[in-house]
């Protein structure tokens, strides 16, 4: 017969060296138990177990024992409903609620805890609980001022603070937790008894998003490229797991984890005008993780400075004598910050001919390219200047034509393909090209030159000749002169 039943029986009062788990204690004290919140490795419940089952909630010695030596057995035990009245006691909210359809999560997600003398449980090195009582099936032989009663589906049952309910010397005992998705505590129950915990104030965690920080490291140079850190607050047991950033302009995501994940800092180069969002998250007691409340200022708008950049001409020079070469040369502007710089320039001439990423430069610094034409008609450049920008290789175009001068030709016609200071480029007479046969002039002799062969005679005759003319005309001149004087 167990200590409980003696001390009722006689009517006698149970001093608090003989109360551990809300009852009675017949064992040593249990070892030290390994705690934490990830770790659900449950210490044997054989040096746990209480002797006696009068006060024990969880008292029917099937499964191993009175209590559980985890969260596998107890839901054994709460299956078979031995005692009858245990699915309705901790079905019950002032218990924890734990119906039927959450047996599985409750075997599943339920965590090793550590329930004080003070009233304070712990999982791990974390306060889940303060304040709270225990409860068992009888009163333990203590007052109405120390043993209150408590009603579970018409039934009455008694709970009290661990301080009257532990045995002397007894500092703490192990209990199984079972947390909600925000990582406060949903029910609590002791391993060695099945006795359940309530009352109390649970530890509420949050955490909450309050301000999202961008700043910029060179502006001047990278005007589109900021630097992002969150200044988050948290709360109970809530500690900061991870922080996601989220950007519009890419539909990018940047994940920072750990417990400084909101103080690492985050970059990003926006390519156009774009939102960026920050969500933080943060672990809670039972393995669960909580999303931060989100305020105003952890959303920013940004406005994409787009780099300037542009080809103000493509200039056109002839560079030789015959007007048929010419010098393209490209001519641009770009932003002071330094943020867009010439790359090289991909020229294309009619249309067709193509010559890519020439970077060649004149004294000025501006890229070049030469032409030769050999006819005179009219031909088209095309200049794609291409820049370098922080976000990427951009491009601009000039557009430029040019007609190569004519070559001179011959006018004369049959004789159009030849230079105009060809030998037979001209003409021997008006309308008479050279060459034509009617500029063949006729063989004659030249009369100073040639003279018929007479012999002396008709030399003598023919000055004879020559000088009596002389004379006569000599004497007329006199005559004419004579008479003029006399009148």
């Amino acid at each position: 017969m167990s200590i409980i039943n003696k001390f009722i029986r006689n009517g006698a009062r149970l001093t608090t060296k003989q109360m551990v788990c809300a009852g009675v204690f017949t064992l040593a004290l249990a070892t030290s138990i390994g705690l934490g919140i990830a770790s659900r490795g449950f210490t044997s419940a054989s040096v746990i177990r209480d002797t006696d089952s009068a006060n024990s909630i969880d008292g029917a010695n099937i499964n191993g024992g009175i209590g559980a030596a985890d969260p596998t057995e107890f839901i054994k035990d709460v299956r078979a409903n031995n005692p009858n009245d245990l699915q309705t006691i901790y079905a019950d909210p002032q218990i924890g609620g734990l119906t039927p359809d959450k047996y599985d999560e409750f075997q599943k997600e339920a965590v090793e805890g550590t329930l004080y003398r003070d009233g304070h449980i712990t999982v791990g090195n974390q306060t889940v609980w303060n304040g709270v009582w225990t409860m068992g099936r009888t009163t333990l032989g203590m007052g109405s001022d120390k043993r209150q009663p408590i009603t579970i589906g018409g039934k009455t049952y008694y709970h009290s603070t661990p301080e009257l309910s532990f045995a002397e010397g007894r500092k703490s005992l192990p209990v199984m937790v079972w947390f909600n998705d925000n990582g406060e505590v949903q029910m609590a129950v002791m391993n060695a008894c099945g006795n359940g915990v309530g009352g109390g104030t649970k530890v509420k965690n949050s955490v909450t998003c309050k301000a999202l920080k961008q700043t910029q490291s060179d502006a001047a140079h990278k005007p589109n490229t900021y630097q992002y850190t969150t200044d988050v607050a948290v709360a109970g047991n809530a500690t900061i797991s991870r922080v996601v950033y989220h950007f519009s302009d890419d539909n990018s995501t940047v994940t920072k984890t750990g417990a400084n994940a909101a103080t690492q800092v985050v970059e990003h180069t926006y390519t156009k005008d774009a939102t960026v969002t920050v969500t933080v998250y943060a672990a809670v007691p039972g393995g669960h993780e909580i999303q931060a409340a989100q305020v105003a200022d952890c959303a920013k708008q940004v406005k994409f400075v787009p780099p300037f950049f542009v080809c103000t001409n493509l200039l056109a020079a002839t560079i030789d004598d015959s007007k048929k070469a010419f010098r393209f040369t490209v001519i641009t502007k770009t932003d002071t910050t330094g943020q867009t710089t010439l790359k090289s320039v991909d020229f294309t001439l009619d249309n067709g001919d193509v010559t890519k990423s020439v970077t060649s430069k004149d004294a000025n610094g501006n890229i070049y390219k030469e032409y030769t034409f050999t006819d005179d008609k009219q031909h088209t450049v095309k200049a794609s200047v291409n820049f370098n920008t922080a976000e990427g290789v951009v491009s601009a175009t000039c557009v430029a034509s040019v007609t190569p001068a004519q070559t001179p030709k011959c006018t004369v016609p049959g004789h159009e393909n030849e230079a105009p200071n060809s030998p037979t480029c001209g003409y021997c007479q008006p309308n008479i090209p050279i060459g034509d046969t009617r500029c063949t002039p006729p063989q004659v002799q030249s009369a100073s030159t040639t003279m018929p062969s007479t012999g002396p005679g008709n030399v003598v005759g023919t000055f004879v000749g020559v000088a009596a003319a002389g004379f006569i005309a000599h004497n007329i001149f006199l005559r004419r002169r004579a008479s003029r004087a006399n009148k």
